[in-house]
């Protein structure tokens, strides 16, 4: 199968947008590391794909519950999007939900992880190096960063190719293009369950209570 490679070349002004949002990642990710925490930031910043509507979106793999909590906050939630997903705590640190720190309550499951490196996944230390990696975007590209800009490649047809270029299993390249698919068909269908943190309630406390009600 011969795949159909777009290439774009990225002007001053993405390349000043870019280095804008990943200083501001930079120093979050440097942040929670100083709470002894660490971040990985996913999607665009990623890839480097940005755009004006871009978010900072960053998932911490060892969360502190109570260091979490001293975080300046806008407002917090705990959501569930299907029955059988891992819940995650979502921090938003403004009001337009542009920049937020999640992270699961449990253990992810392997597809759970993998949906991460799905849409491009970057540490800290990879940041800093201006390092940029491989994902996929809302329009169900493959994003492939290079020097001057990135190639594209159309996920659907290239499912095989786009597996070894991310380095997750096929299935799950597959599962997230029909869910990504579906939601550009039928726009966003709501989750399976939400929880809004009152004002000072904690983590821990916000945890509880959902517990006790469900």
């Amino acid at each position: 199968m011969i795949i159909s490679f777009m290439e774009r070349s990225y002007s001053p002004e993405h390349w000043s947008l870019l280095n804008s949002l990943r200083r501001r990642a930079i120093a979050i990710l440097e942040e929670l590391s100083r709470m002894g925490m660490r971040g990985n930031v996913y999607g665009s910043i990623a890839r480097g794909d940005v755009n004006q509507h871009s978010d900072i979106d960053v998932v911490v793999e060892n969360p502190d519950f109570i260091k979490l909590d001293m975080i300046p906050y806008s407002h917090r939630f705990v959501v569930q999007a299907t029955p059988k997903s891992t819940p995650k705590v979502y921090i938003s640190l403004d009001p337009e939900e542009k920049e937020i720190i999640s992270f699961p309550i449990g253990k992810l499951t392997r597809d759970e992880y993998f949906f991460f490196k799905f849409g491009g996944m970057i540490s800290l230390d990879e940041m800093k190096e201006g390092k940029r990696v491989p994902g996929i975007n809302k329009q169900l590209l493959l994003i492939i960063p290079r020097k001057d800009g990135h190639t594209s490649v159309e996920v659907n047809g290239n499912e095989a190719y786009v597996s070894k270029v991310i380095g997750i299993p096929l299935s799950t390249v597959k599962e997230r293009e029909r869910v990504l698919q579906k939601r550009k068909e039928q726009g966003r269908t709501g989750v399976f369950f939400k929880y809004e943190l009152y004002p000072n309630e904690s983590i821990l406390e916000a945890l509880n209570n959902i517990k006790r009600r469900r």
